[in-house]
């Protein structure tokens, strides 16, 4: 009586949730989309996949695709030390993306449009967020695959764009 339908429903896996957040690699990925399906039904996850769908297709407008994008590899303690808190040149690293055309095109538009900056804003808040709890329940292995995903590598870059990493 009174509870939600979600709440029957089995917690979101973590596997399942990393690869929403890669998104799927093709129309033909079938896991992908069932991932990606599992993590929208979760409201948490939701949050954070909506966000990055958003923002992936902002920067996608200006031609930056997070697969040209190859951040330098950073350990998963790392990014335990950020989700826990820790800021500045302790955690430099996690802004591994650095190609300087993709950064200036950023601060240009966080500059001149303020719907981009507004959901650049939103999405690095639900990323931040999210990390703090996936982080408590991660192994060391589902933070370095969620490092590789395209909404970590949007993370890093916007990240960086915005001093996060400063």
């Amino acid at each position: 009586l009174g509870t939600p339908a979600e709440a029957l429903d089995p917690p979101l896996e973590n596997d399942d949730f990393i690869r929403a957040l890669n998104f799927p690699e093709t129309a033909e990925d079938e896991a992908g989309f069932a991932s990606l399906r599992r993590a929208l039904k979760d409201r948490q996850a939701a949050l954070v996949v909506r966000a990055a769908q958003d923002i992936l297709t902002l920067l996608s407008q200006d031609g930056i695709y997070m697969d040209d994008l190859h951040p330098a590899p950073t350990g998963a303690d790392l990014w335990r030390r950020f989700a826990k808190g820790e800021r500045g040149k302790a955690v430099d690293l996690l802004g591994g993306i650095k190609e300087q055309h993709d950064l200036s095109a950023i601060s240009i538009r966080m500059r001149e449009d303020t719907i981009f900056r507004d959901s650049v804003h939103h999405f690095l808040r639900c990323f931040d967020q999210f990390l703090v709890t996936f982080e408590e329940n991660a192994t060391d292995t589902d933070l370095l695959e969620l490092a590789e995903t395209r909404t970590s590598r949007a993370f890093m870059l916007l990240g960086r764009a915005t001093g996060t990493f400063d």
